[in-house]
């Protein structure tokens, strides 16, 4: 009898486990020690790997937080493809990817631009603490850097604690000097503790609302109350009608709608988001505006990878139908523009700009995908 009540409970906690297995499934799964390690001592010298100055060590004797095996940067580093042997998303390729976009790179880009010992400038990705230590010498205040854009939609903390000036503090993948995660903490791994397990909706979801985000593991991307569509695979590979869907407002001015993609740029890069023209003249390109209805914006009508737009309503699937709008549907954003990671490219930028030509060439690309007008055709 005894055994028979072992066995049916054991019966009952497997199907339990099961039906829990399936609450969590959109949630970061697999074998817990793929990422963490009970004693970092544990198989000796190769348990725990980091990333530094252009180096992927392994066999790091020093104890990782949150028992990881990995800092971020190491466990999103690989060869080709949008992921790696631990089935992270690739942010930094080891193997050169030459250019960027669809089957090169995710929708971020890519730090491999910005690597120590590539023999680039920082131009051409974010100075993060770890992918190249030698930025520190440049300046660690973000450009356009305003105190007022910060705290973000969760008051999870300010980037910068508020201060005029980020001092010796360099870019960091998460916490309070960076983009992903919580803001209340300074370490990265702190900051976005949780996440991976508390993500709802995995690598497909529709973040539309207050109620949704409400959490750095229900935000999109990690990205602390943002709204938008994760594409499955990160971009890569990505099409007009299979992609990222960007959440944006037709409200360009001091902050006020903080679940955009452009406001999770303007916490760093603020002044490069306010208001500067009603409309015109205009001192800086506009984000967070709609795509004009009339001249040469009208011709936008097919969604473009090179120069995406963001969405006024968070779709439930990604289109490739753009609608300019005197007033709403599609939004210009930063990332129109730019990468979040980084380029080939000067300014993180996501075609070469020199090759804009106006008056000369007949394909809709880049600066031309919007200003349809100014090249030759």
């Amino acid at each position: 009898m005894k055994m028979k009540k072992l066995l049916l409970g054991f019966a009952i906690g497997m199907t339990l486990f099961l039906l829990w297995g399936v609450s969590i499934s959109y949630a970061i799964s697999g074998v817990c020690s793929s990422c963490h390690t009970m004693h970092n001592s544990q198989n000796n010298l190769g348990e725990v790997e980091t990333y530094s100055g252009g180096t992927l060590t392994t066999g790091v004797t020093t104890p990782q937080n949150q028992l990881l095996k990995a800092s971020c940067i190491a466990c999103h580093v690989g060869t080709t493809g949008a992921t790696n042997d631990h089935g992270a998303p690739i942010v930094l390729h080891i193997t050169d990817p030459v250019t960027q976009g669809a089957g090169k790179t995710l929708a971020g880009g890519d730090f491999r631009w910005v690597a120590t010992g590539l023999g680039v400038t920082d131009s051409k990705g974010h100075n993060v603490a770890g992918i190249n230590s030698a930025d520190v010498a440049i300046g660690t205040t973000p450009p356009g850097w305003d105190t007022a854009a910060t705290p973000g939609a969760l008051s999870d903390g300010s980037i910068a604690g508020g201060a005029a000036s980020w001092g010796a503090n360099q870019l960091t993948c998460a916490g309070m000097y960076g983009c992903h995660g919580s803001h209340a903490y300074t370490d990265a791994d702190t900051a976005i503790s949780g996440a991976h397990h508390g993500n709802t909706g995995g690598t497909s979801q529709q973040v539309s609302s207050a109620a949704i985000a409400s959490s750095v593991g229900a935000s999109y991307r990690f990205l602390g109350g943002i709204w938008g569509l994760e594409n499955s695979n990160w971009n890569f590979g990505e099409t007009a009608s299979v992609h990222n869907e960007y959440y944006g407002v037709n409200v360009n001015s001091n902050y006020i709608t903080k679940a955009t993609i452009s406001y999770s740029c303007a916490q760093c890069h603020g002044d490069f988001h306010k208001t500067t023209g009603t409309p015109s003249p205009w001192t800086r390109h506009p984000t967070d505006i709609t795509l004009p209805s009339t001249g040469e914006y009208a011709s936008y009508t097919t969604y473009s990878v090179e120069a995406p737009v963001a969405r006024s309503t968070v779709p439930a699937t990604s289109s490739s139908t753009v609608t300019p709008s005197l007033t709403t549907d599609d939004i210009v954003t930063c990332i129109s523009c730019h990468r979040a990671h980084g380029s080939p490219e000067p300014d993180l930028l996501r075609w070469t700009y020199s090759g804009m030509v106006a008056g000369s060439g007949t394909s809709d690309t880049g600066c031309f995908t919007c200003h349809t007008t100014k090249n030759a055709s």
